[in-house]
């Protein structure tokens, strides 16, 4: 306070840090498409001429609550004397790096509609890409989900009626059968026990998911598997491409905006951009520090070489990041339309598998006792 008066400042409030963080570890995350919703509503607020403190309060209405105080706590933060940049980098749960670093640059140009309209429709163009993904794997997750539960249904209810008249007979109903038979009266003995290990399981599983490092991990296990691997590759390569256009595009320089893409991917593509980066740093070609690291295709490195030497990298970028959203689309498709047949083939084996098994036991206990 005594320093307050020798500067000549007033002590007009004091604000206790941290309280917006209260609950964040049981509170889910804030959906990033209603995120992206206001920043085009936004960008369409701004063009129109309102000083962006205003802009913040018309694009903040009607929004999911937890939205809303963000936004809310935007605006306050702007009228306290912050720059959105600041204001943006206080919520990066929130905010991406890509928009932070795109709007450093537009607090420079002055083009701040334009940048956030641009970020608006490339996350736009990302949630349809990833929608399109989640889409292809919903009816195999369903269809396996639901070969399980008929099958925990098979042994808990089905089985056990059996299980009586093996055991009557006196005959060996076979390894096969016998094992159904235990594995059945291990889950009809210890029903809730299982019950309450899946949910802890469930919880346990969920809880893991929410940690960026463990969900890194995981998806890197998974992105190495081979049929993921090619889909994930186009994947990489089509993000990758499209937000460098728009980076790019709006000015970012381009070893930030390798800083800021290497923070959107995994921790695999994370390490080969920041290597990228360094040898850009030192002077060296983009297209000569990716082909080195083997994570995008050939082409795609071919088409950032010509558009360094051309100096039109985002044109250049931003078309072949379309060229690979069309090929991810059309693999997504060929997948969705081989899986969902495959997984039918398979849960049918393996129910009619039991089926026939069992019957087969019954009947030659039948003859048996005949």
């Amino acid at each position: 306070m005594a320093d307050f008066g020798r500067r000549g400042l007033m002590l007009v409030s004091i604000k206790k840090l941290g309280d917006r963080q209260n609950g964040a570890f049981l509170s889910w995350p804030i959906n990033q498409r209603a995120v992206t919703a206001f920043l085009g509503e936004l960008a369409l607020v701004l063009r129109s001429g309102l000083p962006l403190d205003e802009a913040l309060e018309v694009a903040g209405r009607d929004l999911p609550s937890r939205l809303a105080q963000t936004v809310a706590q935007l605006r306050s933060d702007i009228l306290g004397g912050s720059t959105l940049v600041q204001a943006l980098g206080r919520h990066k749960d929130v905010f991406s790096g890509d928009l932070v670093a795109m709007t450093r640059v537009a607090e420079v140009t002055g083009d701040l509609d334009g940048v956030i309209a641009a970020s608006a429709a490339e996350r736009e163009r990302g949630h349809r890409l990833n929608e399109k993904v989640q889409g292809a794997l919903r009816y195999p997750a369903f269809l396996i989900s639901s070969a399980v539960l008929v099958l925990v249904f098979f042994l808990v209810q089905v089985i056990p009626q059996f299980s009586s008249l093996f055991a009557d007979s006196g005959k060996d109903p076979g390894i096969l059968v016998s094992g159904l038979m235990e594995l059945s009266r291990l889950l009809v003995d210890n029903g809730q026990s299982l019950a309450i290990c899946a949910a802890l399981l469930l919880a346990a599983t969920l809880a893991t998911w929410r940690s960026p490092a463990a969900r890194a991990a995981i998806t890197l296990s998974l992105l190495r598997l081979p049929v993921i691997r090619g889909v994930a590759t186009l994947w990489l390569t089509t993000r990758f491409l499209s937000n460098l256009a728009v980076l790019v595009g709006q000015g970012v320089p381009l070893t930030e905006a390798l800083a800021v893409l290497g923070n959107m991917f995994g921790i695999e593509a994370r390490t080969a951009l920041a290597t990228a980066r360094d040898a850009v740093r030192r002077g060296g070609r983009l297209h000569e520090a990716l082909g080195a690291s083997s994570l995008f295709p050939p082409v795609a490195i071919r088409m950032v070489r010509i558009g360094e030497e051309t100096g039109e990298l985002a044109k250049v970028a931003a078309e072949a990041g379309g060229l690979y959203g069309r090929k991810l689309e059309k693999r997504l498709d060929q997948i969705a339309g081989l899986i969902g047949p495959i997984a039918i083939l398979c849960i049918a084996g393996l129910i009619g598998g039991l089926m026939v098994t069992i019957m087969s036991a019954l009947i030659s206990v039948n003859d048996a006792v005949q």
